[in-house]
């Protein structure tokens, strides 16, 4: 069974690492990262497929954050600023995805919360508001 919490957690990982050393980030690396965890045999193809989307934007997070410092903007600290500021939504859509499919695949209150605000990120929207993972679960 695929840890989908261990995944979004690896995922937001690799974005901080992206965001914060860019140059510690090479495309081996990365290759790297994406093997080791289709090494694990705990991806479907659903879940290989929003992992490489979550790659493609680490790459795009660290041309930004990697550019020379004159041409940066002001350095906000949080890791999920500079992702905002550099990509935007598109970077945390495989994270939603994930958590959905995760959600899917082995119904888990965390993960319900995770899809939750997960949503609110992606879609400026709220999903299931007020709903608990006990009703949402009788509903499905």
């Amino acid at each position: 069974m695929t840890d989908y919490l261990g995944l979004l957690a690896q995922c937001e990982a690799l974005y901080m690492g992206v965001c914060s050393e860019p140059g510690a980030w090479p495309d081996s690396t990365l290759a790297d990262w994406i093997n080791g965890i289709a090494e694990s045999g705990e991806t479907d193809r659903e879940t290989a497929r929003e992992l490489r989307r979550v790659l493609r934007s680490s790459q795009k997070l660290r041309r930004f954050w990697g550019a020379p410092p004159d041409n940066l903007p002001p350095d906000h600290g949080d890791f999920r600023t500079k992702v905002d500021i550099a990509v935007g939504a598109a970077a945390w859509r495989p994270l939603l995805a994930l958590a959905r499919h995760g959600l899917a695949d082995s119904p888990d209150p965390q993960l319900f919360d995770e899809v939750k605000e997960r949503f609110r990120v992606v879609s400026g929207e709220r999903w299931m508001e007020g709903v608990t993972f006990d009703e949402w679960l009788e509903g499905r």
